[in-house]
């Protein structure tokens, strides 16, 4: 009788396979996915503060800049991704997970520069000679990991396969309104650094007078010092461009009412330019005067074209405001008040809404526009106010160009 000796099969058997299948996902397939929620989750993190720094960098003062940036790291975590991939906002401003750092850059000596923050205004002035500003956020979520591996050996120990790791993304852009920086939670009102020095070189009787652009952006870089040294409280802020080919008013989103002050300053470089007749003269927003043809170079009456006299030059080519207008076609006469590098400060007689508008009285105040029968022009047929309208329009389009970048600040 032969007795044999049953040996195990070295090849293996089928019934093995899961077994084997299941290690090898745990090995390599599992951490895997893991690895690659991480990567997906680092990106989310990343993609948070710049869209967080962008906004914010393009807000006309720091308040905004953090409302904004707040806005749109909100929308991102109630989106669902972050859900999907266990993501949970850390700290932040209002628990978000984004802080807000204003860095003020030294253009020469590294060592002079300054972190602002998190979520803090920056103390004023503001100082665009030595200095740019950068609008900074910083994103912390904490992740879990998508595929929790921590009851395998060796590996369950690792972040982010067994247990939650820390991601944190950083995202600079140069903010486009610095002066507005001093403006928002952790300054309250703009107050001066040093109240004497501001009140030597900005007062109510001696206006500040145009700078030189190669500098200062704006044509008074002290505006909150002198704001701050008369007492006053900023009650808005915003910045806005006046287009001098637009013919309607430009609704600066303000509103403004009686015993509130409006102060009006423009980028230094902001220029525009008129009718034909002037050639290629340029205006800043003072304007200047136009004559009409016909009009003596002394002022004198003289009929013009239209066989209408004129007793002087008419102010033209500048800025002028009107509150709550209801034609939004700036047509005769219909403003408020004039503003300039003198003229920049609005006393409000009546509540509503502020608007902006570039004022050409050769387009909107000649009779031919709006006499009810005006024989020179209509040759005897009404001109209708929709008519006088598209004269307007097609003069502003037609003779009018550049912009002038205007910030208003509403004190009280």
């Amino acid at each position: 009788m032969q007795f044999f000796q049953k040996g195990r099969n070295k090849t293996g058997s089928a019934a093995e396979m899961p077994l084997a299948m299941f290690i090898l996902f745990v090995i390599f397939a599992f951490p895997l996915i893991d690895l690659v929620a991480l990567t997906l989750s680092y990106g989310s993190v990343w993609f948070i503060s710049f869209q967080a720094s962008h906004t914010a960098s393009t807000q006309t003062d720091f308040g905004s800049a953090l409302s904004a940036a707040l806005k749109k790291t909100v929308e991102f975590n109630s989106s669902g991704f972050t859900a999907m991939l266990k993501m949970t906002p850390v700290a932040g401003f209002q628990n978000s997970g984004t802080d807000l750092y204003i860095d003020s850059v030294d253009f020469m000596d590294d060592t002079k520069c300054l972190t602002i923050g998190p979520n803090k205004a920056v103390p004023p002035p503001i100082d665009l000679t030595n200095r740019f500003y950068q609008v900074r956020a910083c994103t912390t979520y904490s992740m879990d990991p998508f595929i929790d591996l921590k009851a395998v050996p060796f590996i369950g120990s690792v972040p982010a396969l067994g247990r939650p790791v820390a991601l944190t993304a950083t995202v600079k852009r140069c903010a486009e309104f610095p002066q507005g920086l001093v403006r928002g939670p952790g300054n309250g009102p703009a107050r001066a650094a040093n109240p004497a020095q501001s009140a030597q070189s900005t007062s109510f009787a001696s206006p500040v007078a145009a700078v030189n652009q190669a500098t200062e952006p704006w044509v008074r870089p002290r505006i909150y010092e002198e704001i701050s040294s008369a007492g006053e409280r900023v009650v808005d802020h915003t910045v806005v461009q006046v287009d001098a080919a637009n013919p309607d008013w430009t609704d600066t989103g303000v509103v403004v009412k009686p015993g509130q002050i409006v102060y009006i300053d423009f980028r230094a470089d902001g220029l525009w330019t008129g009718q034909d007749i002037l050639g290629s003269s340029k205006f800043d927003a003072d304007g200047g005067y136009m004559a009409f043809p016909g009009l003596l170079a002394n002022g004198a009456n003289a009929p013009d074209i239209f066989g209408n006299y004129h007793p002087r030059p008419a102010l033209s080519y500048s800025l002028v405001g009107k509150i709550d207008p209801q034609n939004p076609v700036i047509m005769a006469k219909d403003y408020d008040f004039n503003a300039g590098k003198q003229l920049y400060k609005y006393k409000p007689t009546r509540t509503g809404p502020l608007s902006l508008g570039f004022w050409n009285p050769g387009a909107v105040t000649l009779d031919n526009f709006f006499s009810p029968s005006d024989i020179s022009a209509g040759r005897g047929a009404t001109v209708t106010q929709a008519m006088a309208e598209q004269m307007v329009r097609g003069y502003y389009a037609g003779h009018h160009k550049g912009l002038m970048t205007v910030r208003i600040i509403v004190t009280q």
